[in-house]
């Protein structure tokens, strides 16, 4: 066994992820060995010391030391030239067999660019240096390759030899240095090829630990030869020691593993039958990654965690652990209403309560019946970013199709144009969404049509049946309660069915005292876990990745957090389990708001602790691309509905304590404006007031200073229309700014292709202030008001708030 001590658990774990292509690999120069070039085979780290020492005259030190003494001709000659046009020996080619989730390397040849060009290649390599902002791969059929100290491929972007230059990469945040320390705190890693001297190893294996690292992944690998540094290292870092050098690494990779998958055969079999030939690999790996096909049949499971608060599996579902819900049917009715005559309903419908009221249970019981009944249903993930392809995919399908999306906001951006682009008449979907953000789904959804349905209010019937359920699993530990089932279901009745579910398993007490119980005797670590995940969650459904989670709040005791157990239990939210969430949403809301009263500056460290460790992963590609972590920072972020509501007047402090991180963003700019124009609302001191508004109008100018998009166009428009109506203040200045910046984000959507209510809204109320001030438009303004007015008319015919606005400024007009 080539392992110095590992165990049939994981050596199993081990082969279960590399079948699953969840490794990544950190390699060094030992990786690179047996490949050439022109120049001969590619040196050792000890080899290329020698040369160094030798061209520059100097005594052979350090390869960052000796690297200072070059000049730039010797850069070239010596680093690019000598490491330029590699060609893959037998270890790269062994490597490039397998599936990887990426490589990050310390090598600046191009060892791996050239083996991935191979047409027989598994993956597509996508190249990026040190220097490039963060992005990930949309699939597993794109592999990054992230060269950590510069690539021969772009000399001219420098490389990182030097102590110097490593410093200053570490010291200003390099995102994807502080995204590989986050990753190998949990993640299944293996360090490759390394002399374990580079600089940066101890950087990077800092703060991992034996507890740090996750058991429900393969185990992370050193492979090294047998030396006491390698297995003080392991023991420290919790690593599994592989005594060898790389190519002896993979060789016995291919010995337990002969025939790795393909990307596109790790895609579910009930999914690849799905989607229709013709379909490319690319787009079936990207739709495969926003939907799960909804089984029509499937095992009861005989463990859950739905009763303590986890939405259900499918396996519950068929165990009918849920209770029968009226408002089922009559969705399902409806919806093969639809179906049959797509023509003349509204092809999306939506389902508005409040939290813990039951929605995602409601909404995946319809998927399940739907798909038993033989139609094609296909459930949206929260960590989607539904692709522009997701209509040519659904296109090609012969049978009707429902789409379910639960949390339907973090899709809503997406559905106007998925609608427009579908040709496909049979597609019907289902949304649900919590109360407070309908406002924001109507502003986005404004130019499409849409049905909303009844409330899920629980019964006085459907309250029996919880408890029923309850008892029927043995959990109920009252005898009392079973006896008197009729007087224990009134007092649950009014109640969100997630919290009379957790006032049912803690011996019907109110809610606050169950808060109260479980958080009395719980600190450190745990709780401070448990408020971050609580805290994403609220900002966006999907949660937060493990990883980010553990560097932010640290990792003792997590694993055991993950046990149903756990005073304050976590969940994962997918399949993958790389996202977590709190197992109770309904109680971590509770939390959230218990602590942000209780202990402001924990719930300040909160806020700031995840805000920094999100930092690195959000930058304009990521946005672009909406993956999870700009949309939860963006939520995080967002002034009036989450930082004044649990941060109060900590508010500013949480703002200037992240601002070195995240002052690039317009958003902070953005919110930061919103935050000073709150604070002028509740002033009483006219002179303070009066600073706060030009705070205000300054930042948000900032904000599209920053970028000139619709969004802080609306924010800074927003601002001088509230300045108009300031005493004092010149009216006509702030109105003619205002009206120009919101005609301007209404035309830039227009030009995307994309209509929301918000600026159209706000500048219809800022005119019919203005008018009743005694303002005057001029004649270009009321000609292209006239415009605005027809395109809202037409475009956003849905929004009867909106529709309402449109009649009053025409009155106004006349």
């Amino acid at each position: 066994m080539p392992f110095k001590d590992i165990t049939g658990k994981q050596e199993a774990a081990f082969l279960s992820s590399l079948r699953a292509g969840q490794y990544n690999l950190l390699l060094g120069a030992g990786f690179s060995m047996d490949s050439k070039n022109a120049k001969g085979t590619l040196p050792s780290g000890d080899q290329l010391l020698g040369e160094l020492a030798t061209a520059t005259n100097a005594k052979k030190s350090s390869l960052q030391r000796l690297y200072q003494l070059l000049t730039p001709a010797q850069v070239k000659e010596l680093i690019t030239d000598r490491f330029v046009d590699s060609i893959p020996g037998d270890t790269a080619k062994l490597m490039a067999s397998f599936l990887w989730r990426r490589v990050f390397t310390w090598n600046v040849d191009d060892v791996l660019e050239n083996q991935y060009r191979d047409v027989r290649a598994l993956q597509r390599a996508i190249v990026r240096h040190f220097n490039d902002v963060y992005t990930d791969s949309q699939s597993l059929e794109e592999l990054f390759i992230i060269h950590l100290h510069g690539f021969v491929g772009a000399p001219e972007r420098g490389y990182v030899f030097s102590r110097d230059q490593y410093v200053s990469q570490t010291t200003k945040v390099n995102a994807w240095m502080t995204v590989l320390t986050q990753r190998m705190l949990s993640e299944p890693m293996i360090i490759a090829g390394s002399t374990l001297d580079e600089v940066d190893l101890d950087y990077y294996l800092a703060l991992r630990t034996g507890d740090s690292a996750r058991d429900d992944r393969g185990p992370s690998i050193l492979v090294e030869a047998d030396d006491p540094i390698a297995t003080m290292l392991c023991e420290k870092h919790g690593l599994l020691h592989f005594v060898g050098y790389s190519k002896d690494f993979f060789e016995y990779c291919k010995s337990i593993l002969p025939n790795p998958p393909t990307p596109a055969e790790l895609i579910p079999a009930a999914m690849r039958q799905l989607i229709p030939a013709g379909v490319s690999k690319s787009v079936a790996m990207s739709f495969s990654a926003d939907f799960e096909l909804v089984p029509g049949v499937t095992a009861p499971s005989s463990n859950s965690r739905f009763m303590y608060g986890h939405f259900p599996s499918w396996g519950d579902l068929e165990a009918n652990r849920d209770i029968a819900r009226s408002i089922v049917s009559e969705i399902i009715v409806d919806v093969e209403k639809r179906l049959s005559d797509p023509l003349l309903f509204a092809r999306l419908v939506i389902l508005p309560e409040i939290p813990g009221a039951g929605k995602s249970t409601v909404l995946r019981r319809i998927a399940f019946e739907l798909a038993k009944r033989g139609i094609r249903t296909l459930m949206c993930s929260a960590l989607s970013r539904i692709a522009s392809t997701t209509s040519d995919v659904l296109d090609l399908m012969d049978e009707p199709v429902v789409i379910v999306i639960d949390n339907l906001a973090e899709q809503a951006t997406a559905i106007p144009d998925l609608l427009d682009r579908l040709e496909k008449a049979d597609v019907v979907f289902i949304g649900a969404e919590r109360t407070y953000r309908m406002n924001y789904l109507k502003q986005v959804l404004a130019g499409i049509k849409y049905d909303q349905t009844e409330k899920l209010s629980m019964s006085i019937v459907e309250a029996r049946r919880l408890i029923d359920r309850y008892a029927d699993a043995g959990a109920i530990g009252d005898d009392s309660v079973l006896k008197r089932r009729d007087e224990f279901a009134k007092k649950i009745e009014n109640d969100p069915i997630a919290v009379a579910c957790c006032r049912i398993l803690n011996d019907f007490r109110p809610l606050d005292r169950i808060v109260d119980s479980i958080v009395s005797d719980v600190s450190g670590p745990v709780l401070d876990r448990y408020l971050g995940a609580a805290l994403a969650q609220h900002c966006f459904y999907g949660g937060v990745r493990y990883e980010i989670l553990i560097k932010a709040f640290g990792s003792a005791g997590a694993a055991a957090q993950f046990e149903v157990n756990s005073p304050l239990p976590l969940d994962f939210y997918d399949e993958s389990k790389q996202f977590v969430i709190p197992e109770n949403s309904t109680l971590s809301d509770k939390i959230l708001e218990r602590f942000a009263g209780r202990d402001p500056d924990r719930m300040l460290a909160t806020f700031v602790n995840l805000a920094e460790e999100l930092g690195p992963w959000v930058n304009r590609e990521t946005i672009i691309a909406r993956a999870p972590e700009p949309r939860l920072s963006g939520r995080l972020f967002d002034y009036d509905a989450v930082v004044s509501k649990f941060l109060g007047s900590n508010a500013e402090k949480f703002y200037d304590d992240v601002k070195p991180s995240w002052e690039w963003n317009s958003r902070y700019w953005e919110q930061v404006a919103l935050l000073n124009l709150a604070r002028y609302q509740r002033s009483s001191n006219p002179g303070e007031g009066k600073e706060y508004l030009e705070d205000a109008v300054t930042h948000a100018r900032h904000a599209v200073a920053v970028e000139h998009h619709p969004f802080p166009l609306t924010t800074l428009g927003k601002i001088l229309l509230n300045r108009m109506m300031a005493p004092s203040e010149p009216i006509r200045d702030s109105f003619d700014e205002a009206f120009e910046k919101l005609s301007d984000a209404i035309a830039m959507e227009e030009r995307r292709n994309r209509t929301s209510g918000q600026p159209y809204s706000v500048i219809f109320g800022g005119v019919m202030n203005y008018l009743g001030a005694g303002g005057e438009l001029t004649h270009i303004q009321h000609n292209r008001l006239r415009e605005i007015l027809t395109k809202a008319e037409s475009k956003l015919a849905g929004d009867r708030d909106l529709q309402q606005q449109i009649t009053l400024v025409k009155e106004a007009l006349r």
